[in-house]
C-alpha cells in the first residue's frame, strides 16, 4: 500500500485538524450515529443490530438473508452504514495526524471484531456490492493511515484473517457485479473499491486480472452514468458527489500503484468537477435535487467539513483549477 507523502500531517489546516480530532474523540468514546439515530455503542458494536427498530439481522448464508424485509432484518441502512467502516477511517486519520496509538488500537479491535462476526458469505454484510466496494476502499485507507503504527502489518498483510477477508471481498465483486437498475452509483462503487483494493492489496494471483477488469468497468460505468456536460445521469446532487468521490479515490489509488488510467476516465472526472463548479452558489452549495442517502465514497475528516468545497479543492489539486471556478478558502 502506498504511504502518505512526507509532510502530509503537517500540511493539514489547524481548523481541519481540530474538527477531525473532535470527531475521532467522540467516536473513541463510542458515540456516533447515522440517519438521525444516535449510537453510543460504537466502541464495541453489534454489527448486525439496527438501533431504530431494535431488530438484529439473522446470520446464515448471505444470499438467504431477506435484507429487504424490515420485519425480519430491521432497517438495513442502519445496519450497513457502520460497516462501511468510514468511522474507522476517521479514527485512523486521527492516528496519522497525532501518532496517538489509542486511535490505531481501537481501529484494530473494531476490524478484528467485524472480521470475526462476518466471515465470508455469511450474514447481511455480504449481500450488496456497493457495501463491499466502499468497505474495501475504507480498508485501503485504514492501512495507509496506520502506517507507522507497529501493529499495522500484523493487522493486515501478516494476518491470515485479513488476507482471507480482502481476497473474498475482491472475489465477490468480480463474481457479482450490479446489473439492471442497480448499475448506477452502485456499479461505480464496486469498480472503485475493486480497483483500489487490487492496486493497494495486490497480494493475490488474481490481482492483475481484478485490477484490469475493475479499471475497464470504472471507465464504462463513469461514462454511462455521466452526461457529456459532466452532470450525473441520475440527476441527484448527492449521487453526483458520491460518484465523483469514488472516481477520484480510485484514480488516486491507480496513480499511486503506477497503473495507467485511460484519459477518458480523467476527462469524465474533470467534467464532473467542472459541472459541480457550475451549479454551486456563492456559498459553494449545490441545488438539492433528486435522491440522496448521505453516501460518501471516503471519509477522512471531521464533522462540519464542506463536502462540496472539498471536492472542488481536490479537483484543483488533481486537474488544476479552471479560471472561472469559485474560490475555495477552506474546506
Amino acid at each position: 500500500t502506498a504511504v502518505l507523502p512526507a509532510g502530509t500531517a503537517a500540511a493539514v489546516a489547524p481548523d481541519a485538524a481540530k474538527r477531525l480530532l473532535a470527531e475521532a474523540d467522540r467516536l473513541l468514546a463510542g458515540h456516533g450515529g447515522w440517519f438521525g439515530v444516535a449510537r453510543d455503542d460504537l466502541a464495541d458494536p453489534d454489527w448486525s443490530y439496527d438501533p431504530r427498530t431494535g431488530r438484529r439481522a439473522p446470520g446464515g448464508y448471505a444470499f438467504d438473508v431477506p435484507y429487504r424485509d424490515e420485519d425480519a432484518v430491521g432497517d438495513i441502512k442502519q445496519i450497513w452504514e457502520p460497516s462501511r467502516h468510514q468511522y474507522l477511517t476517521v479514527l485512523a486519520a486521527a492516528h496519522a495526524l497525532t501518532g496517538d496509538e489509542r486511535y490505531a488500537e481501537r481501529v484494530a479491535a473494531l476490524l478484528r471484531s467485524w472480521w470475526a462476526a462476518n466471515p465470508p458469505l455469511r450474514g447481511v454484510h455480504w449481500t450488496s456490492g456497493i457495501e463491499l466496494g466502499i468497505r474495501l476502499l475504507s480498508w485501503v485507507w485504514i492501512r495507509r493511515l496506520l502506517e507507522g503504527w507497529p501493529g499495522a502489518a500484523a493487522l493486515f498483510e501478516d494476518n491470515p484473517v485479513a488476507l482471507d477477508q480482502i481476497w473474498h471481498h475482491q472475489r465477490w465483486l468480480a463474481a457479482f457485479p450490479s446489473r439492471g437498475s442497480s448499475a448506477n452509483n452502485h456499479a461505480v462503487a464496486e469498480a472503485a473499491g475493486q480497483l483500489a483494493g487490487s492496486c493497494a492489496f495486490g497480494w493475490f494471483p488474481s490481482s492483475p486480472r481484478w485490477r484490469a477488469d475493475a479499471l475497464a468497468s470504472l471507465e464504462r460505468q463513469l461514462r454511462s452514468n455521466t452526461f457529456g456536460s459532466g452532470l450525473n445521469r441520475e440527476l441527484a446532487t448527492e449521487y453526483h458527489g458520491l460518484v465523483l468521490e469514488l472516481g477520484l479515490a480510485a484514480v488516486a489509488e491507480a496513480d499511486a500503484a503506477g497503473v495507467p488510467v485511460p484519459a477518458v476516465v480523467r476527462l469524465v472526472l474533470l467534467r464532473m468537477t467542472d459541472a459541480l463548479a457550475a451549479v454551486v452558489d456563492g456559498t459553494l452549495r449545490p441545488p438539492r435535487q433528486g435522491d440522496a442517502d448521505d453516501g460518501h465514497g471516503l471519509v477522512v475528516d471531521g464533522a462540519g467539513t464542506d463536502r462540496w468545497g472539498s471536492l472542488l479543492a481536490t479537483g484543483d489539486a488533481v486537474f488544476g483549477r479552471l479560471d472561472w471556478w469559485p474560490e475555495v478558502t477552506g474546506a
